[in-house]
């Protein structure tokens, strides 16, 4: 059931993803079974709209600063054409294995943000190390691929995990200088796993930079709070040197089609590189939908909603 209630959550207005429920029917004695949903890429996505011409850097630096306490975990989310990577920090739980915790929250977890998704199922199982040269062996068991995908989100999920383990290496402190962590993955403690089917797990696996989301609010993050003054920052694929955002009020739960505050952000980077970027908004109380985006059609958008409390007396 776990499977059919994510294919739900991914059919909200204005955020249809090209999911194909398996429409084959049996019965049993229990009465009618669906056969479990496949979650596949969208209809629309072809190999070329998934690459960026200058992708994100993959060494620690690109994790930003550490957060201490905290435990960054990847997590899919659709863009226009294509399904890219977005992290999120959860609150660590024990001071054990960061990188086990972590992995173990990306596979039991559900995102914070409602664009985002999980096709993961919670692992039984999970334990890691590291080596001087920044190589992660990850064992997990087999349960945590139970979910039905396409080559596409299969190839995507498996970089969810390089994605996440190695920045939680990278946030703990774990990584040396002058190598690219790698991470070398296990399952059921043998090399040479098929994951959902689709993807061979062996050698040392590497991020795929064409997969870090072409825009991302770094902070907040969704369901913030901030007094008045609400600072946002993020990383983007730099088209033309500037980014464009907005703060839409939430009204009856719903972001209104007027802005309160709107305006740009700038890019240091030339067009196709990556930089971050930083803006403050002044608003007034209440709840708001906060949107980053290239250009009038808002392209790459990502977004987080956030509330705005009045400043202490």
């Amino acid at each position: 059931m776990r499977a059919i209630s994510q294919h739900r959550h991914l059919l909200r207005p204005g955020k249809l993803l090209g999911l194909a429920a398996a429409s084959s029917l049996f019965l049993s004695g229990c009465g009618v079974v669906a056969v479990t949903p496949t979650t596949t890429m969208p209809t629309q996505f072809s190999e070329a709209a998934g690459s960026l011409a200058a992708p994100l850097g993959t060494t620690p630096p690109s994790e930003g600063k550490p957060a201490p306490g905290r435990l960054p975990v990847y997590w899919l989310g659709l863009n226009g054409d294509n399904v890219f990577l977005y992290r999120e920090f959860l609150p660590a739980e024990s001071s054990s294995d960061p990188i086990v915790e972590a992995v173990m929250a990306m596979t039991a977890g559900s995102p914070l943000d409602p664009d985002y998704f999980n096709p993961w199922n919670k692992a039984g199982r999970v334990t890691a190390s590291i080596s001087g040269k920044n190589i992660i062996t990850v064992d997990i068991s087999s349960d945590a691929f139970k979910a039905s995908l396409d080559a596409g989100i299969a190839h995507r999920a498996v970089q969810q995990l390089v994605y996440t383990a190695t920045a939680a290496a990278s946030n703990a402190g774990l990584t040396t200088v002058g190598h690219d962590p790698q991470v070398v993955l296990l399952v059921d403690g043998m090399a040479g796993y098929r994951a959902f089917g689709h993807e061979v797990l062996e050698g040392q696996l590497e991020r795929d930079p064409a997969l870090m989301a072409p825009i991302w609010i770094i902070d907040p993050q969704e369901g913030s709070a901030s007094q008045s003054a609400l600072t946002v920052h993020g990383t983007a694929v730099s088209e033309g040197g500037q980014l464009s955002w907005r703060a839409e009020p939430i009204v009856d739960g719903r972001p209104a089609e007027a802005a309160v505050q709107s305006g740009y952000a700038e890019l240091q980077d030339p067009a196709g590189g990556t930089s971050l970027f930083s803006f403050t908004a002044e608003l007034p109380p209440g709840e708001y939908k906060v949107s980053v985006f290239h250009g009038s059609g808002r392209q790459d958008e990502d977004s987080k909603r956030v509330t705005i409390h009045s400043p202490a007396q």
